[in-house]
């Protein structure tokens, strides 16, 4: 099997989210996978097999140290460059079947994106929750954003989406990940998005840091499928305008991975249809995974 190890959301070596790609996993059981997995704890692996039906191109599963997960968007990204530069796929779009179903994964240049639905909105978190989850994190409550209130997304997994008043205090993040595990567990998500909306005078950005401790990843350097659900997120509160369909989440510069996720909105007949998540790609190594 042939394996890559490649650098998400980035241009650039050693920044962005970084993932483990093993191409060629057809015939190879859980436990085999699981053990792959765990040796590299430091990523999530991304195994790449045939198509086993014909409504999808590709199929991929997706693997941390502990367990396997429905969807991963870095690992995604860095799967799809992997075989764009090996000529297994082309640009254009791919039909990739995973865990979550199967989605569009469209490729041109250097730019991988792909079409994630619609995640589920909790109701708004009781802000006597939301406080216990500033204290874990060690953030002042007066940083909490005064109108936006923090929610459950979920879409395959779940994440708790934090919005704060100012991206100065994301550097300032001390979470204490015991006390992150323990509300996750009550709360049913596995990770911790937070984020600080900022608009600009031509776009709408955003400056984020998350952090999976259930998933034994104290923080995620650049994370696409939490950007989907911010999309979703945003465009239920208003954020976007008739001619502001998309914006920019910025990731990962207070671990200096920092990586950049394109987000496009798909709107059908004035609804939210689905996000497009887009981001570049670089192979850092490659080799071949001795089994």
């Amino acid at each position: 099997m042939r394996i890559f190890q490649v650098d998400a959301f980035t241009r650039t070596r050693f920044t962005g989210n970084p993932a483990t790609i093993i191409l060629d996993a057809d015939g190879q059981s859980d436990s085999v996978l699981m053990s792959i997995a765990r040796e590299f704890p430091h990523t999530e692996v991304a195994f790449v097999f045939a198509a086993s039906g014909p409504d999808h191109d590709v199929r991929l599963r997706f693997f941390n140290a502990r367990k396997e997960v429905p969807f991963v968007g870095h690992a995604t990204v860095a799967a799809h460059a992997a075989l764009l530069a090996l000529g297994r796929r082309s640009t254009g779009i791919c039909r990739q079947h995973s865990g979550t179903g199967v989605i569009e994964v469209s490729a041109r240049e250097d730019q991988i994106e792909f079409r994630q639905t619609l995640p589920e909105l909790d109701s708004p978190l009781p802000f006597k929750t939301t406080l216990r989850v500033a204290e874990a994190l060690r953030l002042p409550a007066t940083q909490l954003h005064e109108i936006m209130p923090a929610r459950i997304a979920s879409k395959g997994s779940a994440r708790l989406l934090v919005p704060i008043a100012d991206a100065r205090s994301l550097d300032a993040l001390a979470p204490n990940f015991d006390t992150l595990v323990s509300i996750g567990s009550e709360l049913g998500v596995d990770g911790f998005f937070i984020f600080a909306l900022n608009r600009g005078s031509e776009e709408l950005s955003t400056e984020s840091r998350m952090f999976c401790p259930a998933l034994g990843i104290a923080e995620d350097p650049v994370s696409g499928n939490a950007h989907a659900m911010l999309a979703a997120y945003l465009w239920e509160l208003g954020h976007f305008g008739k001619n502001s369909t998309a914006f920019t989440g910025y990731q990962g510069q207070q671990m200096q991975r920092p990586g950049q996720v394109s987000v496009k909105l798909e709107i059908n007949e004035g609804s939210l249809a689905a996000a497009h998540i887009g981001g570049c790609a670089v192979i850092v190594s490659e080799g071949t995974l001795a089994l």
